[in-house]
């Protein structure tokens, strides 16, 4: 039996590295409680006892294996409090390894330019910081656990910025022979040091590990942890306040992934039409399906991208994906579309105010996959979209050869471009004059050589224009002296001007068919 240090009484336990006492009232021993329950079991089978004796006997034997679970948790409770202050120490012990061995030196002698050293280590210093007020919190005492991290849990979320950049981190330190030998010598020295005894990538991940790490802990101190008990709140709250960064940090992570996939899928769209890349879009899901026609050659391919308010379907120009390799050939806006599945025939059908498109995949359970993600896509746009104003719902499925009749395709199809026509008021404040009126141009040519001043037509107060504004002010405008057009002077005009409008409008008709068609 171990030897109770002087000022100890047996009940209690005293951790040296961190000056923290800790409960240990005397245990029911292990095999008392086996006891317990073999004598109960034994009593209850030979029933030698009178019914009001056997009760009591029982209820004794009970009241020692209730006490024995109560200590066993108590004991483990104590346990997991202890891994909470002790795997923080170590945490904040690998934090300082990196700044004292890595990132002082690294300045000091200057083997990083500014921005491979914010690439490396970020915001570790603001992290060290954070986490060393966490550990003074927790050396206060086993009852402070609950608040130490009911205080510092929001700041867990600065972590994000963190976790953004760790990808860059791996990369740079994969190529860090190549790109910078003279700190990769640095790093292999520094790492077989014996204060250190680690690798650097070891030690920069710790951080995208540590705040998943609190929430484990935390989810086993509470489950611990009895209602009755005076920081059982406190251990709820802080834990809520734990997973709440998690989920932020995840979110910003995910996030930033979605957008980088975005921007490449972009890049693979033939001369970026339509442009997917706006505010609030997120990419749900995509993949190469076949379509469905009912020929018997062989179906046409077509890559499909679920974003979270349109659908895209494009033609693949190669096997691979890369800059320039899909041609858009169809828009369909989700909160227009209806999803059908045919099981016989293992594929489902996009209906879209007209439109269809019939796909499938060779394995059914990517088919169902497809379905079940379109569908949950539906439902969710057009949910968030009951709070969007009116004039935004009126989307329509649009081909390639309209793509350039609607205003910013890939935000809102649907919406023809409009010209808008300026009305008097502003033709005024825009300082507008009338036109002169026309004049020959074969006229103009012969009098501009006898005399030139002629050319230009005086200003009558007869030709003055007056326009009555709706506030009832009497405007009045003169014809500019330095423009007017060439024309015919009489007013014989009218049946020209058609003939050649119509012509114009025809031959456009007939490019546009063509150019259809070719489409």
């Amino acid at each position: 039996m171990d030897e109770v240090p002087n000022g100890e009484t047996p009940t209690t336990s005293k951790n040296k590295n961190f000056g923290i006492a800790f409960s240990s009232p005397m245990l029911t021993p292990k095999a008392n409680v086996e006891f317990s329950k073999e004598l109960k079991q034994v009593l209850h089978e030979r029933n030698v006892l009178t019914t009001r004796t056997k009760k009591r006997v029982f209820d004794v034997l009970d009241e020692i294996e209730v006490n024995s679970k109560n200590e066993g948790r108590a004991r483990k409770r104590e346990n997991a409090i202890f891994e909470i202050i002790v795997s923080e120490k170590s945490y904040v012990h690998q934090l300082s390894l990196i700044i004292d061995f890595f990132m002082k030196p690294a300045k000091e002698k200057k083997l990083l330019s500014f921005e491979d050293y914010e690439i490396l280590f970020g915001n570790i210093q603001t992290i060290y910081s954070v986490n060393e007020a966490l550990l003074k919190e927790l050396y206060k005492g086993s009852v402070n656990v609950a608040k130490a991290f009911l205080h510092i849990a929001p700041y867990f979320k600065m972590y994000s910025s963190y976790a953004l950049g760790f990808k860059k981190t791996l990369d740079f330190l994969q190529k860090a022979r190549q790109r910078n030998p003279e700190f990769y010598n640095f790093m292999e020295k520094q790492e077989t040091r014996p204060e250190v005894q680690n690798k650097l990538s070891a030690l920069l991940i710790a951080p995208i590990q540590r705040v998943p790490r609190y929430k484990l802990l935390l989810q086993q101190l509470h489950e611990l942890t009895s209602p009755s008990e005076p920081d059982y709140q406190s251990i709820s709250d802080s834990l809520f306040k734990v997973e709440e960064a998690a989920k932020h940090i995840n979110k910003v992570v995910e996030d930033q992934e979605n957008m980088q996939r975005l921007l490449e899928v972009q890049r693979c769209i033939k001369n970026n039409q339509p442009s997917i890349i706006t505010p609030g879009r997120v990419l749900l899901k995509e993949g190469t399906l076949l379509q469905f026609d009912g020929k018997v050659g062989p179906s046409e391919k077509f890559y499909v991208i679920l974003l979270n308010d349109i659908i895209l379907f494009c033609k693949m120009k190669s096997n691979t994906l890369k800059p320039n390799s899909l041609k858009c050939k169809k828009i369909f806006p989700l909160n227009k579309c209806v999803v059908i599945e045919n099981a016989e025939k293992g594929c489902f059908q996009i209906h879209c105010e007209g439109e269809d498109f019939i796909l499938y995949d060779r394995v059914l359970s990517v088919t169902k996959d497809w379905v079940k993600a379109t569908n949950d896509a539906i439902d969710n746009c057009i949910e968030k979209r009951k709070t969007l104003r009116k004039e935004s719902s009126s989307r329509k499925p649009v081909k390639r050869r309209e793509f350039n009749e609607y205003n910013d395709i890939g935000l809102s199809p649907g919406i023809p471009l409009k010209r808008r026509r300026q009305t008097i008021e502003e033709d005024i404040k825009t300082d507008r004059h009338f036109l002169s009126p026309r004049r020959s141009y074969k006229n103009y040519n012969l009098n501009l050589k006898k005399n030139p001043a002629e050319c230009v037509p005086p200003v009558s107060t007869t030709t003055l224009a007056e326009v009555k504004l709706d506030d009832g002010t009497l405007y009045h405008s003169t014809p500019r002296t330095d423009l007017f057009v060439f024309g015919r002077e009489n007013a014989n005009t009218s049946f020209t001007f058609k003939l050649t409008n119509m012509i114009s409008n025809l031959s456009s008709s007939i490019f546009n068919i063509f150019k259809s068609r070719k489409d």
